[in-house]
């Protein structure tokens, strides 16, 4: 390696690098020979500046090296494994954390970190610190708090790159002004109410609650929203039932008076069409659509129906959307623009390691044939499978771990922290926007209720459902937390609440259930009229297609088939010698 400079110096490294110059510095000073003999001229005439940013004195010793590799090391592991010392379970259990996230892992101490410049933590946050320890005390604060970066995994150095700069500079943050934080209380106020609500008014229907996991919503909302700015025109939803008829309410806005109709399970007069093999389906299987309009114009929003079978409906959904963003209209190849169309698929925690239909669709997502521009997944997270800790669900660290394979970063959420949802999802949409690639949201939450609310959970999880039925709502959380910033009277998130809950009462009495219940499929077309329609195709199309078929690319041979090109070649012929196989010719004829 070559230098344009004999006299190198250390501001001209960053963190690992940095490490690594010294390191080679080390080799050097025990023994020239150690290193090449560029590098080798280079150091004759190069000593490294003090590790004391104010001191002017050099530095000497293995002891000083020693303390700034360590530095820069923990400042690399704090970046890689710092996600699991995160606090991103909202019933509170210890991470597991990781031994090289301590100063001592790397042979140094606090006050080592204070002695040494910022610069070789690099990146944003040293920019910004005084120090090594501060700049460690900022990466910290990012990598271990209730957001969990895991991207490790992501092996193009732009994308890792991108990745890091994003966390580190809080570029993603959502707005904290009064109207921004009182939005978010709104709208997680909305979806508890509808939950309690459903569960006050027709007790033991099953409706497989979303309680635990509220921030799904406001996740969406934003991912939405920042597509619809970004010029996407069609987003395809896909779901199992967890949380399905909260989304199905307040992100397809499906109509209150609708879902309350099908839970009074009315008559249905039509005859049920068994000839469509189709006999009806339960409220938390059905899909949806609707227009919206945003500032770049309408937006359709699409939630394909799914069966009990959870995660089959992944490969559906991305290829609905590979179909909706395929322009075929025009003559040749049809042309797919990822630009136009947004794959969100909500998985369950269980299924997602489960289900190999999971493996199976990620395996396709980077492929020419199947590519949907980048899906944003989202893990509902209650880290609960049915009634199985996920220590008796899936091998891996993680219910997310499958995506590491797949080269997807991936983002482990607190759901109890409004403020780091949001983030994750604007994080999530600007990854997707630039690099067209799938992303992960590990939403990590719990479960208010049973597997469905007809199950006692305490039967299996006593220890579990001791913690849950303590536990704060998010809602009553971010409640308190405005009230200590000041940003809303002690009297508001109760007013709100009550204004949800009227909506819903009204909507209760003024319910027309056999006029408000809207079947979950279309009638069928009537006899005959495919019959009547026009699809026959000109015969000299047809010949042109045909004669198409048969020419033979120019420039291609197949000189050592003579006999086989022959026959290509002289179609009659070839014709007459399958005719003379199969016995219907004599051979004199040919």
């Amino acid at each position: 390696m070559g230098y344009d400079k004999k006299v190198m110096r250390l501001d001209e490294f960053q963190g690992v690098n940095a490490g690594y110059v010294l390191e080679l510095y080390e080799r050097y000073r025990r023994n020239p020979e150690s290193v090449d003999p560029e590098t080798r001229r280079a150091f004759e005439s190069w000593t490294p500046p003090s590790t004391d940013a104010a001191s002017t004195e050099p530095v000497s010793g293995d002891t000083n090296i020693r303390k700034i590799v360590g530095a820069a090391a923990l400042a690399d592991c704090i970046r890689r494994y710092g996600h699991l010392a995160a606090r991103i379970d909202p019933l509170g259990s210890e991470p597991i954390g990781d031994p090289s996230l301590s100063p001592a892992a790397h042979g140094i101490t606090d006050a080592d970190l204070e002695a040494l410049p910022a610069s070789l933590v690099d990146g944003p946050v040293a920019e910004s610190s005084a120090n090594a320890l501060e700049a460690i005390d900022k990466l910290r604060r990012i990598y271990c708090s209730t957001i969990g970066f895991d991207y490790a995994q992501v092996f193009v150095p732009e994308e890792r790159d991108w990745l890091r700069h994003a966390a580190e500079s809080g570029r993603f943050l959502p707005p904290m002004d009064p109207d921004s934080v009182e939005a978010v209380l709104d709208r997680i106020t909305q979806v508890e109410a509808f939950e309690r609500f459903l569960h006050r008014t027709f007790p033991g229907k099953t409706r497989f609650s979303l309680e635990g996991l509220d921030m799904l919503v406001p996740i969406l909302d934003e991912i939405i929203c920042d597509g619809s700015d970004g010029g996407i025109r069609h987003m395809l939803i896909g779901m199992a039932h967890r949380g399905r008829l909260n989304v199905l309410a307040h992100v397809l806005q499906k109509p209150y008076s609708q879902i309350f109709a099908e839970f009074k399970d009315p008559l249905w007069a039509r005859t049920w069409r068994i000839d469509l093999g189709w006999m009806g389906d339960v409220k938390y299987h059905a899909g949806a659509r609707v227009v919206t309009r945003s500032c770049h114009g309408h937006v359709l929003l699409s939630m394909a129906p799914n069966p009990s079978h959870l995660e089959a409906v992944n490969p559906v959904v991305v290829g609905m959307a590979r179909a909706a963003g395929t322009r075929a209209a025009l003559g040749g190849a049809p042309e797919f623009d990822g630009g136009i169309t947004l794959p969100i698929l909500i998985h369950g925690d269980s299924a997602f390691p489960g289900q190999g239909i999971v493996a199976e669709t990620l395996n396709l997502s980077r492929l020419a044939g199947y590519d949907t521009g980048g899906t944003i997944h989202i893990i509902a997270n209650n880290q609960l499978g049915f009634t199985a800790m996920p220590s008796d669900s899936y091998s891996t660290s993680y219910a997310s771990g499958l995506a590491r394979g797949f080269k997807i970063p991936i983002v482990h959420v607190n759901a109890d922290d409004p403020v780091a949802c949001i983030e994750a999802s604007r994080l999530a949409w600007a990854y997707r926007a630039r690099f067209r690639r799938d992303f992960l949201i590990d939403l990590i939450g719990y479960r208010r209720y049973g597997h469905n609310e007809g199950d006692e959970p305490a039967f299996t999880q006593p220890l579990i459902y001791q913690s849950v039925a303590t536990h704060p709502t998010v809602r009553e959380l971010w409640a308190r937390h405005l009230e200590a910033q000041g940003h809303t009277p002690a009297e508001s998130p109760d007013t709100l609440l009550k204004k949800h809950f009227a909506v819903l009462e009204k909507a209760l009495e003024e319910l027309k259930p056999e006029e408000d219940y809207a079947p979950p499929i279309a009638e069928p077309a009537p006899r005959g009229v495919a019959g009547t329609l026009q699809t026959g195709v000109p015969i000299e199309r047809l010949r042109e297609l045909n004669e198409a078929l048969l020419a033979r690319p120019e420039g291609f041979t197949m000189d050592e088939m003579a006999e086989l090109n022959e026959l290509f070649l002289n179609p009659e012929h070839f014709i007459q010698l399958c005719r003379l196989r199969a016995g219907q010719l004599n051979p004199v004829n040919l």
